[in-house]
């Protein structure tokens, strides 16, 4: 969650004995790592790493290697956390780092437990955004919208409630979708200035 010396001693104590022992890791553990997401309505680095130690550690624990993006996840809520990101990167996109409150500072409590009750909502107040990127920087606001469109086609429908297993999921969606944007961006700037030095 925080570096290994800011961890609970107890907290501690589980992993430890979880690693000497190889069994699975408590359940409590990913309640905590969800919790502290929708305290800060966000998910760390640590926080996405326990929450894949939780969920691999299982008996029948994911088969999927959890490390990177994961298109064809076949679970609805980890497609759910990416949509959120991608949704986040499309207001920002659009209005600019000076938001006094983004999507996920609003509705990251919501959309993690109850995404069916606010994605409607979410997807369309994103339209108009959508609309003036493609019109001011058309190929950030078709790459944004093609984003959009690869994900829904992933959610049949948005779920009602996730419980805990799910909440995790959809965190690891959330983390995976912005590393892998964030990747994208700084391979795209290196790049760029690889061409412009060889000009």
């Amino acid at each position: 969650m925080r570096d290994l010396q800011d961890l609970p001693v107890p907290t501690a104590r589980v992993l430890l004995r979880a690693a000497l022992t190889d069994t699975p890791l408590p359940w409590n553990l990913l309640g905590l790592a969800v919790r502290r997401n929708h305290a800060e309505r966000d998910v760390t680095r640590n926080r996405a790493a326990l929450i894949k130690l939780v969920l691999t550690s299982q008996p029948n624990g994911e088969e999927y290697d959890m490390v990177q993006l994961q298109p064809d996840h076949p679970e609805p809520a980890y497609h759910c956390g990416r949509l959120l990101a991608v949704l986040e990167q499309i207001q920002r996109a659009a209005i600019g780092r000076n938001i006094s409150a983004t999507i996920v500072d609003r509705f990251y409590g919501t959309a993690s437990t109850a995404p069916a009750s606010v994605f409607g909502r979410l997807v369309g107040g994103a339209q108009p955004h959508l609309s003036k990127l493609r019109r001011d920087r058309p190929r950030a606001g078709y790459a944004l919208q093609k984003r959009v469109e690869e994900i829904m086609a992933a959610l049949p429908a948005f779920p009602h409630t996730l419980d805990l297993k799910q909440q995790g999921l959809f965190a690891l969606g959330y983390y995976h979708q912005r590393a892998h944007d964030r990747a994208q961006a700084r391979a795209t700037r290196a790049a760029a200035t690889e061409v412009d030095a060889d000009s």
